[in-house]
């Protein structure tokens, strides 16, 4: 597992991830223009509620397999 601290709406918390998982959270951050900090705020609010990184980790799959975010 890897941490990295990242700032979600303004408030900096810590995400663990595997490596792969954060592998796959660089490629999306490349492909989508967004920096991790972006991205981040961009799962919190397509995700509300609920364990983050939980959250994280089903965006991540997802994103990869094509499912369309809830997000307006």
């Amino acid at each position: 597992m890897r941490v990295r601290n990242v700032r979600i709406n303004g408030h900096r918390t810590s995400v663990r991830l595997e490596p792969t998982l954060w592998d796959a959270v660089e490629e999306i951050c490349a492909a989508e223009g967004l920096s991790l900090d972006a991205l981040c705020e961009r799962v919190a609010r397509e995700r509300p509620g609920g364990n983050y990184t939980s959250n994280l980790r089903c965006w991540i799959v997802d994103y990869f397999r094509g499912i369309p975010s809830t997000a307006a």
